[in-house]
């Protein structure tokens, strides 16, 4: 059976066709690559089944991303990269980290100032940095809180919490209307940013807690129709430590005593193990339903590769083992039930590496596999799919024509090769192949006569099969 299929793959693989690529939202394709190694070098996993009928579940479109589309720099002349987000599907923008900017301590900067006192806050640069995500379309995702440096400011901790809680409900207001007004209804409101990071709070809990019951409801009484929750709880809040599981745990326990409105929970990670981001979706959820927010979702608001040395980071987040280590978390967020994502970050931060794009906007190979996930996500009746080989990621789904997408990922160091067998399809003739991998710069895109590839270490691929003819 091994050497059968290892000819099929062959056979495919020499019929492998570059095509540039012909579609707006993915990078154009090199026009000439050289071919693949021969399957026989490798290891063969054997098929990848996809069910007939839809599964029930829906693949979320989790393509929102922190910062941008201005610079982190906002004020340097590096370019923006609204038509870099457009070309590889972002939807939606955290408002976080942007170098002060949307601050709480920028657009508020005296807590004694009188809160009902337009005079009292300074939205002139936030505005500007608000106005470029909804002039490109982006629904804008408002994180309440400040960055990872807060410009004049040494306590994290609001020093007068009466004041802050009532100016978050005006700051709410102003972007509200402001959306509102642009035609991108603010949909999120996220409160604070890592709570149990000190770099974010250095107060007790419970302080916090407070302050995020009163936050949330006088949110909630103002605003009805906006969704209302937070904290964007840290990598170490969750399930990966007794004192992280003990946080999130005392936390919920605090709101529901308090009969806190809560319609979502953000959390936090940078890991590179897939396995991790399915753990800490499943605690999450779980933390949610025991505590009877059952209806509340799940946000992931912050999430990339593990913090390595920066050296190591570097080789990781700007090559394709990155974007394979990630694709396959973003399937991992899929089956985990996540309903809103952005990634850390979309324009590269000042602390570099981090990003989509270069600061010159020039795409990282991270980029290129967000735009298979969008594409991905153009599929949404999520297919079952099971093949043979642990190594590799499997999503499968279909659009409302018939048409179906394979997101296949290898994030080891392992090249292989698998074949698709479609149980609702007679006969899959021809299918797109669109690749990223160290092996050329971009999205190289092939042509197949049959559904069966080389898929090499560390690559994100995505399979294209056409809705079959009519009768």
């Amino acid at each position: 059976m091994k050497r059968a299929f290892g000819l099929l793959g062959l056979l495919a693989l020499l019929s492998l066709a570059c095509n540039a690529c012909g579609t707006a939202d993915l990078p154009p394709a090199p026009t000439t690559i050289s071919t693949s190694p021969a399957l026989t070098d490798s290891p063969v996993v054997g098929l990848l089944t996809v069910d007939a009928a839809p599964s029930g579940e829906t693949i979320r479109p989790l393509l929102g991303v922190d910062g941008g589309p201005l610079p982190a720099n906002w004020q340097s002349d590096n370019p923006a990269l609204t038509e870099q987000y457009h070309e590889i599907g972002v939807t939606m923008v955290r408002t976080h980290d942007l170098g002060g900017p949307l601050d709480m301590a920028v657009m508020y900067p005296d807590q004694n100032a009188d809160p009902q006192d337009p005079a009292s806050y300074d939205f002139e640069t936030s505005d500007r940095l608000f106005a470029a995500i909804l002039d490109g379309g982006f629904e804008p995702y408002l994180r309440l809180g400040d960055s990872w440096t807060v410009r004049g400011q040494e306590q994290r901790a609001p020093t007068n919490p009466d004041h802050w809680v009532q100016a978050a409900v005006e700051v709410v207001r102003h972007y509200d209307e402001m959306s509102r007004q642009a035609g991108v209804p603010l949909r999120y409101v996220e409160i604070w940013n890592e709570p149990n990071f000190k770099q974010f709070w250095d107060a007790s809990p419970r302080e916090f807690y407070d302050l995020f019951a009163q936050t949330a409801a006088a949110l909630k009484t103002e605003f009805p129709h906006l969704l209302v929750g937070g904290p964007g709880l840290a990598s170490s809040g969750g399930s990966l430590t007794p004192q992280g599981e003990q946080y999130t745990q005392r936390f919920l326990d605090y709101l529901q005593q308090h009969d806190t409105p809560l319609d979502f929970l953000s959390w936090h990670v940078y890991s590179s193990d897939a396995a991790i981001y399915l753990q800490l979706a499943a605690f999450y959820r779980q933390q949610l339903d025991d505590h009877g927010y059952t209806q509340a979702e799940s946000h992931i608001t912050e999430w990339n590769t593990a913090m390595q040395g920066e050296d190591e980071t570097d080789a990781v987040r700007n090559t394709a083992r990155g974007a394979a280590l990630m694709s396959a978390a973003w399937i991992a967020l899929q089956e985990g039930g996540v309903d809103v994502s952005t990634f850390y970050r979309g324009n590269e931060s000042e602390q570099g590496n981090m990003g989509l794009f270069y600061t010159n906007g020039r795409a990282k190979p991270m980029a290129g596999a967000f735009s298979l996930w969008a594409r991905m996500a153009a599929h949404p009746q999520r297919l079952n799919v099971s093949h043979g080989d642990d190594g590799l990621w499997v999503l499968a789904g279909q659009d409302d024509g018939g048409e179906v997408a394979l997101l296949i990922v290898n994030p080891t160091e392992t090249p292989t090769s698998w074949q698709a067998e479609f149980a609702h399809r007679d006969l899959v003739q021809g299918a797109t192949l669109y690749q990223v991998s160290d092996a050329a710069e971009g999205v190289q895109t092939f042509s197949l006569e049959t559904p069966a590839a080389e898929i090499g270490a560390y690559t994100v691929q995505l399979l294209i099969a056409a809705a079959p003819p009519g009768p």
